[in-house]
């Protein structure tokens, strides 16, 4: 493997956007490229040679103004390929952070699949739990609870779950950079 992990290029987005709709959201190439062309530089992915393995992405929170929202992470899960959990997603989150401070922003937010292996990356890779939501099957938001830390979080998570049977309860990580 020869990862290289850099900003998104132009001749790429097209390669690019098929990723993203294979691993995370499904959106039409306008709004695709809207998201690209409004922070070029908060738009990350790795390569191996001439195949794309990774993208990382995000654009300012609209909640907190010094505070970056990840919108996206995903590396290819081709077995034949063995990409997975070789330290490419924490790669890119790394550059990621890098282009965050450079835009003078000081934190990182992100809403966690409900996924034990995604909550243990966002953790490994130095974010903080501090809310929960529970959503419903449209997404619509059923109740948030603010955590202190993850394994009081993990106890609030299952009695959220036995409360609204959501179709996820997810937690909100940040981290200060």
């Amino acid at each position: 493997m020869n990862i290289q992990i850099t900003s998104v290029r132009e001749k790429d987005y097209q390669k690019v956007y098929s990723f993203q709709c294979e691993y995370l959201d499904h959106e039409s190439y306008d709004e695709f490229l809207n998201r690209i062309q409004e922070n070029p530089d908060l738009y990350i992915y790795a390569y191996d040679e001439e195949e794309l393995v990774g993208i990382c992405y995000g654009k300012p929170s609209v909640k907190i103004e010094s505070a970056i929202s990840l919108q996206g992470i995903a590396v290819s899960l081709n077995e034949s390929k063995g990409y997975a959990r070789k330290g490419i997603g924490s790669a890119l989150i790394s550059n990621f952070e890098n282009s965050v401070l450079m835009k003078g922003f000081k934190k990182i937010s992100v809403g966690a699949a409900d996924d034990l292996k995604v909550e243990n990356f966002y953790l490994k890779n130095g974010f903080n739990p501090i809310e929960l939501v529970a959503k419903g099957p449209h997404s619509e938001e059923y109740e948030r609870v603010k955590v202190s830390n993850y394994e009081y979080g993990k106890k609030i998570q299952m009695g959220l779950r036995r409360k609204h049977q959501p179709r996820e309860v997810i937690f909100i990580f940040e981290k200060i950079i």
